[in-house]
């Protein structure tokens, strides 16, 4: 048998890092590969050998990659935590552990008993139930019984609870959680209007739906057929069924379907649900969604959340819209632009709803994004609605919510964090003569060593150096080093070229944050990830001015009202405008920013003082700041 290789890209789908990190592991010795026409390619039984090495290490564990993590899991806000059925189905999952279970029979069991609580029909029952691979012994349900309740998806959290981590990556499905699924349904006007959840799970989203919506108006579709059949006995199950033409309604209108290559997709008024995200295509498949949709044309795997939004676009009805729960980078990353650009084209934005993080244990903020379709090409003059979110517990609270026109969005971002008098002191800012550091800075990622706990002492040795963590970095200052690293490029999974990490004078930025936080660093301090450098190259101004200017209450107000990611990126760096000045008033700001690196105490009068002075650049007061 011919052995097969493996592209480091592939390689690094396969275990959920950037191809980037496999050539790293490449340069380092730790992968074996051979090159070929300037390429590498990777033996894939080596590769294998690797990869189970590398899961045994738990370093992929540690930097959140869970495609080699296989452990189960019940998702604690699928459901309302008050249900007695959470409790149930956690102790039924602890007692499943370790012995080899099979997860149809055990949903089997379980749907079957629900059923006959739910349902009089015999015959309907009959036709609903599940046949199990091997016979389970009953006295589960005497053990952890689960309870009836309606609108509740108790099948969909077993189903989910069941199947491992690994699994639901791989398949780009998670776990909506029902609060979730309850301000979507509630966001859109239903009444009336047929409903299509075109990647339906258990059917979480259609279980929520209002009790009077008529069944003859819900359809469903998902590629799993457990999931599909699970959500027909959850219909069943919420509006009672009795007949076998009722039940006839429910078979027709939800179906195993793949939603992507069908053409066959009921046009109802309203889509509406949680599409998969990083759905793992196939090459071949690649290749046939390039040739189907605008969407997937740019450069690696398509985003299969983008191929729905498009498809549903095509699919809905004339006067209809779509709602979907989506990652808040379709907003702004620049790899979605292709999808922000068929939205444009092909519909009106009517609201965005920002969630934040709604996920347990995936670190991903959320949106809801609600579009009209819309054949006209004309400009489109309506107001946008924006609604912000916090999550506290197992609810979303509402915080703020205002309207803009339409214009404020455009094929590069979708993001509209400021309202209409914030957005009029954000050009403001932007009017003042600047300039940016777009090909006037060098930037440098702080090292990845591939395990800290390997690499990292608390404690001074013989032939180690401070090294620099996200926390140590302050506005202006940064704390003296609480760890010590010996610094061995050749070893760490990835380090910058090492005249960065020695220059004269850097600025360093904390990664994780909601501002910029930049120190500055004349003493040629090492940093991990968390800390990244740069370093300014502009004619005139001193990395000392532009720290200040970095630092001010005026670039932290723009930059919250303008990103929106708990990532310090490059690109938005690149971008903030940093206000121009004669030669004294720069002088005079660079040698107050130098006084307050120096003092120890952090000296707020002088920080005050600099900030004031920053204002008067950018011809805006304070009060204009805190008052919007």
């Amino acid at each position: 048998m011919k052995t097969k290789n493996l592209t480091p890209r592939q390689a690094g789908d396969i275990m959920g890092v950037s191809p980037a990190t496999v050539l790293n592991w490449i340069k380092l010795g730790r992968l074996s590969a051979t090159k070929s026409n300037g390429r590498y390619y990777i033996d894939e039984t080596s590769f294998n050998s690797f990869s189970g090495d590398l899961a045994g290490s738990g370093l992929l564990q540690s930097r959140r990659n869970k495609s080699l993590h296989n452990s189960n899991y019940v998702p604690n806000v699928y459901i309302d935590p008050k249900s007695v059925n959470l409790k149930t189905v956690k102790a039924l999952i602890e007692h499943l552990s370790g012995k080899g279970f099979d997860l149809y029979s055990v949903l089997t069991l379980y749907s079957n008993a629900l059923l006959n609580k739910a349902l009089t029909n015999k015959t309907v029952v009959k036709e609903l139930s599940l046949e199990a691979n091997k016979a389970l012994d009953s006295e589960l349900l005497d053990l952890f019984p689960l309870k009836y309740i309606k609108g509740e998806d108790t099948l969909g959290l077993l189903y989910l609870s069941l199947r491992r981590l690994s699994d639901k990556k791989k398949s780009g499905s998670y776990y909506t959680p029902f609060f979730a699924v309850d301000t979507l349904v509630g966001s859109i006007d239903i009444a009336g209007r047929s409903v299509f959840d075109p990647a339906c799970g258990t059917g979480n989203f259609l279980l929520r739906l209002p009790d009077d919506h008529p069944l003859s108006a819900v359809y469903g579709s998902d590629i799993d057929e457990i999931a599909v059949r699970l959500t027909r006995i959850n219909l069943a199950m919420k509006y009672g069924v009795k007949d076998l033409d009722t039940l006839d309604i429910i078979k027709k209108n939800i179906v195993v379907r793949d939603f992507i290559f069908s053409d066959n997709a009921p046009s109802c008024d309203i889509l509406l649900g949680n599409p998969p995200w990083g759905y793992g295509y196939s090459s071949d498949e690649s290749g046939r969604l390039k040739e189907l949709y605008l969407s997937a044309q740019t450069s690696g795997k398509p985003e299969s959340f983008s191929l729905f939004i498009e498809k549903a676009l095509k699919v809905v009805s004339k006067s209809g819209s779509i709602s979907f729960v989506l990652p808040e980078t379709l907003l702004d990353a620049d790899f979605h632009e292709d999808i922000r650009t068929v939205i444009l084209g092909k519909s009106h934005v009517q609201n965005i709803h920002y969630l934040n993080e709604i996920f347990e244990k995936v670190q991903c903020p959320c949106i809801i994004l609600t579009l009209s379709r819309t054949s006209s090409k004309k400009i489109s003059t309506h107001d946008i609605d924006v609604y912000k979110y916090q999550k506290k517990r197992a609810s979303l609270f509402l915080v703020d919510s205002y309207s803009v026109p339409s214009d404020r969005i455009g094929k590069q971002s979708f993001h509209i964090l400021a309202n209409n008098e914030e957005y009029e002191v954000l050009k403001k800012i932007r009017s003042a003569q600047h300039f940016t550091l777009k090909d006037k800075a060098d930037f440098a990622l702080g090292i990845v060593t591939g395990s800290n706990k390997a690499f990292l002492t608390d404690t001074e040795k013989t032939g180690y150096e401070g090294i620099l963590k996200g926390k140590d970095i302050h506005k202006y200052y940064a704390d003296e080093p609480g760890s010590y690293i010996s610094f061995t490029p050749d070893k760490f999974q990835q380090v910058a070229p090492v005249k960065y990490y020695r220059a004269k004078e850097k600025l360093i930025y904390k990664f994780i944050a909601n501002e910029p936080v930049f120190a500055y660093d004349n003493k040629c301090t090492l940093t991990l990830n968390s800390a990244n450098i740069v370093i300014p190259k502009v004619p005139d101004y001193s990395a000392l001015y532009i720290m200040a200017i970095l630092n001010s209450p005026v670039m932290s107000f723009y930059y919250r009202h303008t990103y929106k990611s708990v990532k310090v990126l490059r690109s938005a760096i690149e971008d903030l405008p940093i206000a121009c000045c004669d030669h004294e008033t720069e002088t005079k700001i660079s040698e107050l920013a130098r006084e307050i690196v120096l003092d120890t105490a952090q000296n707020s009068a002088k920080v005050k003082l600099l900030n004031s002075r920053i204002l008067e650049l950018y011809g805006i007061s304070a009060n204009e700041l805190e008052n919007t």
